[in-house]
Protein backbone atom coordinates (compact mmCIF):
# COMPACT_ATOMS: atom_id res chain seq x y z
CA UNK A 1 0.00 0.00 0.00
CA UNK A 2 1.51 3.45 -0.97
CA UNK A 3 2.23 5.57 2.11
CA UNK A 4 0.66 9.72 2.01
CA UNK A 5 2.66 12.33 2.74
CA UNK A 6 1.09 15.73 3.42
CA UNK A 7 3.78 18.75 2.82
CA UNK A 8 3.09 21.96 4.47
CA UNK A 9 4.67 24.72 3.51
CA UNK A 10 4.38 28.46 2.02
CA UNK A 11 7.39 28.30 0.16
CA UNK A 12 6.71 26.92 -3.20
CA UNK A 13 10.23 25.40 -4.25
CA UNK A 14 10.52 23.56 -0.77
CA UNK A 15 7.04 21.78 -1.70
CA UNK A 16 8.24 21.60 -5.21
CA UNK A 17 11.15 20.28 -4.30
CA UNK A 18 10.03 17.81 -1.64
CA UNK A 19 7.18 16.75 -3.84
CA UNK A 20 9.76 15.90 -6.09
CA UNK A 21 11.78 13.63 -3.86
CA UNK A 22 8.64 12.11 -2.57
CA UNK A 23 7.36 10.93 -5.94
CA UNK A 24 10.21 9.76 -7.30
CA UNK A 25 10.51 7.48 -3.61
CA UNK A 26 7.20 6.32 -4.34
CA UNK A 27 4.79 8.18 -2.24
CA UNK A 28 1.58 9.56 -2.65
CA UNK A 29 2.12 13.43 -2.15
CA UNK A 30 -0.38 16.04 -0.85
CA UNK A 31 0.55 19.56 -0.66
CA UNK A 32 -0.75 22.30 1.53
CA UNK A 33 0.66 26.44 1.71
CA UNK A 34 -0.75 27.25 5.37
CA UNK A 35 -1.65 26.18 8.60
CA UNK A 36 -5.55 26.01 7.87
CA UNK A 37 -5.26 24.12 4.63
CA UNK A 38 -2.81 21.88 6.47
CA UNK A 39 -5.14 20.95 9.08
CA UNK A 40 -8.32 20.42 6.89
CA UNK A 41 -6.27 18.43 4.16
CA UNK A 42 -4.96 16.02 7.09
CA UNK A 43 -8.14 15.41 8.75
CA UNK A 44 -9.24 14.79 5.09
CA UNK A 45 -6.76 12.26 3.63
CA UNK A 46 -5.46 11.00 7.46
CA UNK A 47 -1.72 11.04 5.71
CA UNK A 48 0.96 8.66 7.31
CA UNK A 49 3.34 11.69 7.73
CA UNK A 50 3.17 15.74 7.43
CA UNK A 51 6.12 17.84 6.59
CA UNK A 52 5.38 20.40 8.09
CA UNK A 53 6.86 23.52 8.34
CA UNK A 54 7.05 25.84 11.67
CA UNK A 55 6.30 28.91 10.31
CA UNK A 56 3.62 29.66 7.81
CA UNK A 57 0.65 31.36 7.58
CA UNK A 58 -2.82 31.35 8.94
CA UNK A 59 -1.69 28.99 12.00
CA UNK A 60 1.81 28.37 12.09
CA UNK A 61 3.32 24.69 11.95
CA UNK A 62 3.40 24.48 15.74
CA UNK A 63 -0.38 24.77 16.11
CA UNK A 64 -1.06 22.28 13.59
CA UNK A 65 1.32 20.11 15.09
CA UNK A 66 -0.90 20.19 18.55
CA UNK A 67 -3.79 20.17 16.97
CA UNK A 68 -2.86 17.40 14.59
CA UNK A 69 -1.83 15.04 17.66
CA UNK A 70 -4.72 16.33 19.75
CA UNK A 71 -7.52 14.73 17.21
CA UNK A 72 -8.55 11.19 17.78
CA UNK A 73 -8.62 10.60 14.06
CA UNK A 74 -5.67 11.82 13.22
CA UNK A 75 -3.03 11.48 15.69
CA UNK A 76 -1.33 8.23 14.44
CA UNK A 77 0.42 10.87 11.92
CA UNK A 78 4.32 10.97 12.02
CA UNK A 79 5.36 14.42 12.32
CA UNK A 80 8.65 15.57 10.97
CA UNK A 81 8.94 19.38 11.26
CA UNK A 82 10.78 21.86 8.74
CA UNK A 83 12.41 25.55 9.53
CA UNK A 84 15.32 27.53 8.27
CA UNK A 85 15.91 27.79 11.58
CA UNK A 86 17.94 25.48 14.07
CA UNK A 87 17.53 26.92 17.76
CA UNK A 88 17.52 24.96 19.95
CA UNK A 89 14.49 26.61 21.61
CA UNK A 90 12.11 26.11 18.45
CA UNK A 91 13.48 22.55 17.98
CA UNK A 92 12.35 21.65 21.64
CA UNK A 93 9.17 23.22 21.15
CA UNK A 94 8.73 21.40 17.91
CA UNK A 95 9.40 18.05 19.79
CA UNK A 96 7.16 18.83 22.66
CA UNK A 97 4.22 19.69 20.60
CA UNK A 98 4.14 15.94 19.09
CA UNK A 99 6.61 15.43 16.28
CA UNK A 100 8.96 12.99 15.87
CA UNK A 101 12.15 14.78 14.09
CA UNK A 102 13.30 17.95 12.71
CA UNK A 103 14.83 18.81 9.52
CA UNK A 104 16.76 22.20 8.85
CA UNK A 105 16.07 23.75 5.77
CA UNK A 106 17.90 24.09 3.37
CA UNK A 107 18.85 19.95 3.09
CA UNK A 108 20.17 17.07 1.14
CA UNK A 109 17.95 14.57 -0.47
CA UNK A 110 19.60 12.06 1.61
CA UNK A 111 18.51 13.64 4.98
CA UNK A 112 15.38 14.22 3.81
CA UNK A 113 14.45 10.85 3.06
CA UNK A 114 16.42 9.65 6.04
CA UNK A 115 13.78 11.37 8.05
CA UNK A 116 11.32 10.30 6.16
CA UNK A 117 11.97 6.61 6.94
CA UNK A 118 12.59 7.04 9.97
CA UNK A 119 9.10 8.60 11.14
CA UNK A 120 6.80 6.24 8.44
CA UNK A 121 5.55 3.84 10.71
CA UNK A 122 6.87 -0.04 9.35
CA UNK A 123 3.72 -2.11 8.09
CA UNK A 124 3.98 -5.44 9.06
CA UNK A 125 5.63 -7.85 7.42
CA UNK A 126 4.05 -10.45 5.79
CA UNK A 127 3.97 -13.93 7.81
CA UNK A 128 5.01 -12.51 10.71
CA UNK A 129 2.42 -13.65 13.03
CA UNK A 130 3.32 -17.05 12.01
CA UNK A 131 6.86 -16.94 13.60
CA UNK A 132 5.69 -14.83 17.03
CA UNK A 133 3.34 -18.13 16.87
CA UNK A 134 5.29 -20.95 16.63
CA UNK A 135 6.06 -22.94 19.79
CA UNK A 136 9.39 -23.73 20.63
CA UNK A 137 10.23 -27.44 20.31
CA UNK A 138 10.42 -29.36 23.57
CA UNK A 139 13.52 -30.53 25.41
Amino acid sequence: MQQTILIADDDEQIVALLSEILKDEGYKVSVAYNGDEALRLARRLHPDLVLLDIKMPRKSGIQVCREIKGDDRIRSAAIVMLSGFGQLKEINEAMLSGAVSYITKPSDRHSILESVRAALPRPPRQGAWLSSKRKSPRK
